[in-house]
């Protein structure tokens, strides 16, 4: 097969011109169009190497579409899994959260059945894309590190991220930021606010330095990829190159996201922030360099708004971003 007038995103530019495929894979590409009569027209299209998702915390959705209501295990995979390929995307990281700031959540009810779900259908060679698991620990909590060691083994696993969402710190600096989302979230008066506020406190401090140092020591006895969450200073940034991250998930800063790069870290950004120009909590995307791209909550087809958008409002190439996917590979 043979497919004409596309362009072509190559390792560190877009070229126009065609590419050649026999038995199902890539023979040759040229800056030039075939001549022979069975090509096909590319329109003008762009094409690539199908995308990695390093982060995409959607699944659960799917598995609860609605407060309290349970879906069945391998539809709800289907369709998330029908979802991915649609959007270019052919090998996926699902984000499953270890860990909760508050008990009694969607997420936890449903991890055991979302990562038995993706064993099985990836067992069973039922999905389209290639399934792995990121491990989201949420380090303030006394469940976290019990989870993580139980969950840490299963063969899916190709990434950890280590989150602190307390208040006060990182994403939630500005604690009315913190008490609008969470307030809202899990509608709470005044009164309790507050002491959920006093309590997700008191856990930090008890919990996420402990978790945070023994969760990465395992993960780099068994060379798991690791990621930070949400630094904001360059103190932040230090701990986390120490203790072996070599992916910034959402530098919450300027000076974090320059840090980031300076450490030799791989800055993580959502497609979401970039097109609204912001996350709910109030943080600016940095601009002018190439981050990685994820979709994390919003639907997949944020992505290519946030490559195509002008330079000016993007902080990004289109080569850079689509060519992401080489960095990392299972």
């Amino acid at each position: 097969m043979i497919i004409n007038n596309v362009k072509l995103v190559l390792e560190d530019e877009v070229v126009d011109g065609s590419l050649e495929v026999q038995e199902g894979k890539i023979y040759a590409f040229a800056e030039s169009q075939s001549q022979l009569p069975q090509a096909i027209d590319g329109e003008g299209g762009w094409l690539l190497p199908g995308l990695i998702e390093l982060h995409t915390d959607n699944l659960d959705k799917f598995f609860t579409p609605r407060p309290k209501v349970d879906w069945p295990a391998h539809s709800a995979m289907s369709s998330h899994d029908a979802l991915m390929v649609a959007s270019g995307i052919t090998t996926v990281l699902d984000a499953v959260a270890i860990g909760d700031v508050r008990d009694g959540g969607d997420r936890l009810e449903n991890l055991e059945k979302m990562i038995n779900a993706i064993e099985e259908t990836q067992k069973r060679g039922v999905n389209r894309a290639e399934h792995r698991l990121h491990l989201r620990c949420e380090l303030p909590h006394h469940t976290t590190l019990p989870l993580f060691e139980k969950l840490v083994g299963r063969e899916p696993v190709s990434m950890v991220s280590l989150m602190d969402h307390s208040p006060g710190q990182r994403q939630y600096a500005d604690r009315s930021k913190y008490r609008d989302y969470y307030q809202g979230k899990y509608h709470l008066t005044n009164e309790e606010m507050d002491r959920f506020e006093e309590e997700q406190m008191a856990l930090a401090a008890t919990w996420s330095q402990p978790n945070r140092e023994t969760i990465a020591a395992i993960c780099r006895e068994r060379k798991i990829a690791l990621a930070s969450h949400d630094d904001a200073t360059r103190e932040h940034v230090v701990e986390s190159h120490q203790l072996g991250s070599v992916i910034a998930e959402f530098p919450t800063t300027l000076a974090a996201a320059e840090a980031s790069r300076q450490h030799g870290m791989n800055v993580l950004m959502g497609a979401p922030n970039i097109v609204r120009g912001g996350s709910h909590s109030g943080t600016s995307p940095p601009t002018g360099w190439r981050p990685i791209i994820c979709w994390i909550f919003s639907h997949p087809t944020t992505i290519p708004p946030a490559c195509w958008m002008p330079p000016s409002a993007s902080p990004m190439t289109t080569a850079t971003v689509l060519r992401c996917r080489r960095r990392f590979a299972w």
